[in-house]
């Protein structure tokens, strides 16, 4: 039973902590939530866990777009699915100044 318990809490704290947080890799230091705080709508309301979703992506492929070999063949499609993550966030009209600087990292690397 207290195995049961501790597979449960550990399994808690790492799905609530799956990439809501900067790595080094990335130019935003900021959590998802302080992100959150910085958006025209209030965290309570509904779009606020879509736009938890993008920025948890967002850092997600940031994080595999700075690790990766710049030849690496996988890092085309991560520079996809970011640009990706980045017409969600713009349909959205989600603020995206935090993350402006790894922005022009990405979009430098397709010229």
């Amino acid at each position: 039973m207290r195995n049961l318990i501790i597979f449960c809490f550990v399994l808690i704290c790492s799905v609530s902590f799956a990439q809501q947080h900067p790595t080094p890799n990335t130019n935003c230091q900021l959590t998802v939530e302080q992100i959150l705080r910085e958006q025209s709508f209030d965290i309570d309301e509904p779009i606020s866990e879509e736009a938890m979703y993008i920025f948890q992506d967002m850092y997600e492929e940031l994080n595999f777009i700075y690790q990766l070999n710049a030849n690496a063949p996988e890092r085309v499609e991560h520079i996809e699915n970011f640009q990706l993550k980045l017409d969600q966030a713009n349909s959205l009209n989600l603020n995206l100044s935090m993350f402006q600087a790894d922005i022009d990292f990405v979009s430098n690397l397709n010229q």
